[in-house]
């Protein structure tokens, strides 16, 4: 069209119904570039419904057709009211949820004192253990967009109608800046390091150690199985991440699953591995 333009220079009338068409084009293109980017939307939200597949092994049911594959460690104390963690935690100057309450609202708190060195001390023991078994350490940004959240499966919502996320959205102050929000687990950083790139099977598997902060709205999160620690809006969190080829997938769990039963192990904390997937 701008060759058609340029050769009837000297001819105006030519020239102002090629320019004319060139508008027109140029608002044709406009429109379809808008439904193409309708259709790739709607597409996206479609295929977002679709679920995970999951383990063929992993019986259906409700909790009580669980399946116990193991238990370790050392017998776990029966439960005492007496020792609920936040009455021992704030005796012992190690929790302070009044200040955190204050400063920005319920279910955020300050680790104070020997707390605030044992999540130190913790994150740092199993980042070491994941060194060791040959996952490279990396800290992960907070902040992601959302678009890549909903690529990695992350949509968490509670049980209302319609449902609320449970994500915390950031406001742009420009029009033009991404959909930004608080990252909930520092997996959804550690996807979008590989988010549209091609490795060579070589060069599999990559395995990342992510040291991030969780963010969790958790509406409607309130009650007494949620008081303290438990279900907070933020935690540190350590992820193994692994990119590798379909076959060795399988591997590649058993061999993250081996790191994490060590790390449990080396802290001589009592668990119990399961096998379910509610309906």
């Amino acid at each position: 069209m701008g060759e058609r333009i340029r050769i009837s220079k000297d001819d105006a009338e030519q020239r102002e119904a090629a320019i004319a068409e060139a508008s027109r084009l140029k608002g044709d293109v406009k429109d379809l570039e808008a439904s193409l980017d309708a259709a790739e939307q709607q597409c996206l939200q479609i295929a977002l419904a679709i679920p995970n597949d999951t383990h063929p092994k992993s019986p259906l049911g409700p909790e009580s057709a669980a399946v116990i594959l193991e238990t370790n460690g050392p017998q776990p104390i029966p439960p005492d009211p007496k020792r609920d963690h936040v009455t021992i935690a704030e005796r012992l100057s190690l929790l302070d949820l009044k200040s955190g309450s204050m400063t920005t609202g319920n279910s955020w708190y300050f680790l104070r004192n020997e707390a605030a060195l044992l999540e130190l001390a913790l994150t740092n023991y199993a980042i070491s253990v994941a060194i060791q078994n040959g996952f490279t350490p990396v800290t992960t940004p907070d902040v992601v967009r959302s678009d890549i959240a909903f690529r990695c499966g992350f949509q968490p919502r509670d049980d209302s109608d319609p449902p609320v996320s449970h994500m915390y959205h950031i406001t742009p102050t420009n029009p033009s800046s991404p959909e930004l929000i608080l990252s909930g687990t520092s997996e959804i950083p550690l996807g979008g390091m590989f988010a549209n790139k091609v490795f060579s099977s070589p060069s599999l598997p990559l395995k990342v150690v992510g040291l991030g902060r969780a963010f969790r709205a958790e509406a409607g999160a309130r009650s007494a199985d949620t008081r303290g620690l438990y279900r907070v809006h933020q935690f540190t969190k350590v992820e193994l991440f692994a990119v590798t080829a379909e076959d060795a997938s399988e591997a590649v769990m058993e061999e993250m699953l081996l790191i994490q039963k060590s790390i449990l192990d080396g802290l001589r904390l009592p668990y119990r591995r399961v096998k379910i997937l509610f309906t």
